[in-house]
């Protein structure tokens, strides 16, 4: 493992947006991406400045199927107008599981009766780290909020940074600079009895950096329908889906990686206006599904190809589909 730097990385920048109310974090050295203006029109010219980061997948028609069911899903909402009392209940509620299964997919130890207990009642003792990092998250949600609809906004690496500090600061992971690159080699696996099996070894400290600018770039790039046979738009809940396994494949951070690709594909999500209306939750499809989850996201990360990570993410986003339309008629107006 990699001695660490000695050299304290210089502050990040951020967009104003979701966490203006948290101050500046190092995030890495070197200076931040470049303004709204500037990327956007850096990008336009894709024959002298290409995105670095160029997924490869194929649609299959299960896949457009899948995403046929979101895109009913995502119209049935948009006609409809439920009891802002029952919408902000379920929001609640679907916020919890969505905390809860994300955190347990990591070893969180809260059960749903404590996670549901804890959202309704804050303890006026000293948290213990499963409940902090619970709250923790639920503030995220609160945190990213401010990106709804706000589909210009650019993800920074400041916001990066500051949406892991946020999910970590105080626990499990914030003990390893919180918010900030790592500046060590890593290795990613289990173990297993005496031995432990490494299934990823994420890119070098040194080209933590690039590997995330280049991953924001792709997706400001990826919103946009272009002007030439080679559209770079993609799919907001494709992009999403690829977005999560990237930027856990890149590891940025020494822990917590994986809370901060969930959150982040909420995030992006939110940005596209695919928040139905708050009620979808993916974690619990993961967490029900581990293997199946790490499974699709290795072999993404052996073969280069999203294909059977994407089926595998649109599959519990269908899945999400059909529990939404059946919760969603209990509210409306």
């Amino acid at each position: 493992m990699a001695a660490e730097l000695e050299a304290e990385p210089p502050v990040c920048r951020r967009i104003a947006g979701p966490f203006a109310s948290q101050p500046p974090v190092r995030c890495g050295p070197a200076s931040h991406l470049h303004t709204s203006t500037s990327l956007r029109a850096a990008l336009r010219s894709t024959d002298t400045n290409p995105v670095q980061f160029q997924p490869r997948f194929t649609l299959t028609p299960r896949m457009l199927r899948q995403l046929k069911a979101i895109e009913q899903t995502a119209g049935f909402l948009k006609a409809v107008e439920l009891r802002p009392d029952w919408n902000a209940e379920v929001r609640q509620r679907t916020n919890v599981l969505e905390a809860l299964a994300s955190l347990q997919i990591e070893g969180n130890s809260l059960t749903l009766e404590e996670a549901f207990d804890l959202a309704q009642n804050r303890p006026p003792r000293e948290l213990r780290d499963s409940e902090r990092e619970f709250f923790n998250y639920l503030n995220a949600f609160d945190a990213i909020d401010g990106l709804r609809n706000e589909r210009d906004a650019i993800i920074s690496r400041g916001d990066l940074c500051n949406l892991h500090r946020a999910l970590v600061e105080g626990v499990r992971g914030g003990r390893f600079r919180a918010g900030e690159f790592r500046r060590e080699d890593v290795k990613v696996g289990d173990v297993n009895g005496q031995q432990i099996v490494v299934h990823h070894h994420p890119p070098s400290f040194m080209e933590v950096e690039s590997e995330v600018n280049s991953l924001l770039e792709w997706i400001e790039a990826s919103k946009v329908h272009g002007d030439c046979p080679d559209d770079p738009w993609i799919h907001p809940v494709i992009q999403a889906g690829i977005a999560q396994h990237r930027l856990v494949w890149i590891h940025p951070f020494v822990d917590g990686n994986g809370r901060t690709a969930r959150m982040l594909t909420t995030l992006l999500l939110y940005q596209r206006s695919y928040d139905f209306k708050y009620l979808f939750e993916l974690s619990t499809y993961y967490n029900e599904n581990r293997d199946d989850y790490y499974n699709a996201l290795r072999e993404a990360d052996a073969t280069g190809d999203y294909t059977a990570w994407l089926t595998y993410f649109l599959g519990g986003f269908s899945y999400q589909m059909i529990r939404i339309q059946e919760i969603t008629r209990e509210g409306l107006g």
